[in-house]
């Protein structure tokens, strides 16, 4: 039987990015999602180059830390489909949609002077939904949820042969 230890409950953010489901959407949905895990990627987005000229007038900004900090904050993402029903000017539409779910913590052992919580509306913000919204470019509405105040636990496996099992259970 494998030893699991208990870590948390700690802080995390929680988004989603809500679009119709369409197959012409596929290649663009793996683009953005692929490029949040490549620096080279990250700096040619446009809202990126936007959002770093601007914050180059603040004192102390470093972009390489920056996009650095867009890049590792996203550690990976969830998709799944949903059918919905809503309400448009003329009458009920039932539609397919993707739901991409991102999960933002900082891990134990990261740098402390990086808070990937804190550049987690910023990766989801500009790398994602703006990305959809600008290079899809005919949707009427995409939507971005940010669920407020999750908190995340983690059974994390242990290494062989340690006792680490730890609860908050007090003998």
């Amino acid at each position: 039987m494998a030893d699991y230890r208990f870590e948390g409950p700690r802080p995390a953010r929680m988004y989603e990015v809500i679009l119709p489901k369409k197959i012409g959407y596929f290649g663009k949905i793996q683009e953005v999602l692929e490029d949040l895990f490549d620096e080279r990627a990250i700096r040619k987005i446009p809202s990126v180059r936007q959002a770093v000229a601007r914050r180059r007038k603040e004192a102390g900004f470093d972009e390489d830390r920056w996009i650095k900090t867009l890049c590792q904050a996203s550690r990976g993402y969830s998709i799944y489909e949903m059918d919905g029903r809503y309400m448009s000017a003329s009458g009920p539409v039932d539609e397919r949609v993707i739901v991409i779910r991102f999960i933002f913590h900082n891990p134990d052992g990261a740098d402390e002077s990086t808070d990937f919580l804190a550049a987690s509306m910023e990766v989801v913000n500009h790398l994602v939904a703006r990305r959809f919204a600008m290079e899809l470019g005919v949707e009427e509405e995409l939507w971005f949820v940010e669920y407020s105040h999750p908190q995340l636990s983690i059974w994390r496996r242990t290494t062989g042969g340690e006792d680490e099992s730890q609860t908050d259970e007090k003998p």
